[in-house]
């Protein structure tokens, strides 16, 4: 039930976009070239965005709505930032050979949080927000970061770390203010 993916980037971006989905598995990390890094970190990103737009449009929460605003806001402009440093590097994103698992396994969460109202959605909402930020910081820390070649990527994932554990923080948090079990 609490299956997403951030695993874009893991693939999560393609990092968030890791369970099941949020699962941030990627073939052989040594083996990543700095454009399937990016297209894993771009796609986890998007993902973010798409599951926090939901939160903005379906959310009944004040803290629902209030959190799908920061993160769709925070995460485009974490792409944008990203876009223009793979265009200032020649870095072009390169889906993964497993990139379809990803979309599939987010396909699923997308479909899970569209089918559900009131404060069934927000729980589901903010359960899979805890699962998709512990899976990205997993991704972007164990994944990423030890495996990109080019500084600048490194610079940024390095820079943007601290960033998306706030944004867990504020995540657990609101799942305290509307009762809802931490999810593990």
């Amino acid at each position: 039930m609490y299956k997403s993916i951030f695993t874009i980037v893991g693939l999560c971006f393609v990092i968030s976009a890791a369970a099941a989905a949020h699962d941030p598995k990627v073939p052989d990390a040594a083996q990543l070239t700095d454009g399937e890094i990016a297209y894993i970190y771009l796609q986890a990103n998007q993902f973010d965005v798409e599951e926090a737009e939901l939160g903005i449009a379906r959310g009944t929460a004040p803290e629902v709505k209030q959190h799908g605003e920061m993160v769709a806001n925070d995460h485009s402009g974490v792409i944008t930032a990203f876009e223009g440093i793979l265009m200032e590097h020649g870095i072009k994103p390169t889906a993964p050979s497993d990139n379809a698992a990803t979309e599939q396994r987010h396909r699923a969460v997308i479909d899970s949080l569209k089918a559900r109202s009131g404060t069934d959605f927000d729980r589901e909402y903010i359960t899979e927000a805890i699962i998709d930020h512990r899976a990205f910081i997993a991704l972007v820390s164990e994944t990423l970061l030890p495996t990109v070649k080019e500084p600048a990527l490194a610079a940024h994932l390095k820079e943007v770390l601290p960033a998306f554990k706030k944004h867990l923080a504020m995540t657990v948090e609101a799942s305290r203010k509307l009762n809802i079990p931490d999810a593990k």
